[in-house]
């Protein structure tokens, strides 16, 4: 072999190793979901087809019966990446309303931003929160303790407690809804954007509508309430004709998470593939279209984010002194 082939050969093998370095402890990627059907598991798929082609690691999304189930895995490195909102993974890393602590969690952004609220048939009479009392509310989801969390402060909003309402117990999002369209409930909470819910409009009778927050849902109140909440506004479109004016309701993020059991490399690698994908991801998945690229670096997650994505995020701008200072808060 000459001076040049060995010297070509020796470049290609190296290019080929700095490239596979960055993800050669990635044998694979499972991505956590709430169940088949669920946005969360629309958006899983996405990003699973999204690392598989750009990172030619097999990569699939995992539905579970909601993240309160599968972060715990996901800290115990059993799951590569998950879907989780803000309250959650909150909850899971401090170890509230879970059995431990999984102190391993780290985001690696934010991927949506949620607007939540209950509904209700559009022939029930009801429009705000308060006339919601004694009314049977698919509101306690075992999977999913920080949306159990949150449909209590909405109800609380209203000066209203579980103990005022009949607080059934919901096997999900989509069993709520499905129970509200069929009558066996007066209310259910809901993702304000789930594509389901224009399906559940021609169903119910009299369709569906979105109920307004209580009286005392003002600027400060749900962030207390919940961490990783914030007040929301829901304004009507053409295609969503349940939501009736602009409505009062409370928004929350939805976060990429993994754990410190990848390596720092493999997960500044799945945070650069995120962000330089973020544009294609937001043309075929709808829901992304809430965060732009520039803010998948949230400035106060509610879990530390993962050091390869702080160098990630660095690399092109988006680390700030208040990401800093949030960062060094939660640990």
């Amino acid at each position: 072999m000459n001076i040049l082939v060995k010297t070509v050969a020796a470049g290609i093998l190296s290019v080929a190793a700095i490239s596979s370095a960055a993800h050669a402890e990635l044998k694979s990627i499972t991505i956590g979901t709430n169940p088949a059907g669920s946005t969360f598991f629309l958006i899983g798929g996405g990003l699973a087809k999204m690392y598989q082609e750009t990172l030619g690691v097999r990569s699939t999304a995992q539905p579970q019966g909601g993240s309160s189930i599968y972060l715990p895995m996901i800290n115990n490195g059993e799951m590569t990446l998950g879907l989780s909102s803000s309250m959650d993974a909150g909850l899971a890393y401090t170890g509230e309303s879970f059995p431990e602590a999984s102190k391993d969690l780290r985001t690696l952004g934010r991927i949506w931003i949620l607007p939540y609220a209950f509904i209700v048939s559009g022939n029930s009479g009801i429009s705000k929160m308060e006339e919601l009392k004694g009314k049977r509310i698919m509101g306690d989801m075992p999977t999913n303790v920080a949306l159990t969390q949150l449909n209590k402060a909405m109800l609380k909003s209203a000066g209203l407690t579980p103990e005022d309402v009949d607080f059934a117990k919901s096997g999900g999002l989509l069993d709520g809804i499905r129970a509200v369209v069929e009558g066996r409930a007066d209310a259910a909470p809901v993702a304000v954007t789930m594509p389901q819910l224009i399906e559940a409009n021609g169903s119910a009778a009299g369709g569906i509508r979105v109920v307004a927050n209580g009286v005392a849902a003002d600027e400060a109140f749900y962030g207390a309430e919940v961490p990783g909440t914030r007040l929301g506004v829901a304004k009507p479109v053409a295609t969503r004709p349940f939501i009736v004016g602009e409505t009062s309701i409370v928004n929350y993020d939805t976060l990429l998470m993994t754990s410190t059991v990848i390596s720092d490399d493999d997960a500044y690698t799945l945070t650069k593939a995120l962000y330089e994908n973020w544009e294609k991801l937001t043309k075929d998945y709808p829901p992304l279209r809430s965060v732009a690229q520039a803010a998948l670096a949230l400035e106060e997650p509610t879990v530390p984010y993962h050091p390869g994505a702080v160098r990630f995020y660095k690399e092109v701008g988006l680390w700030t002194d208040a990401h800093e200072a949030a960062q060094a808060r939660l640990k």
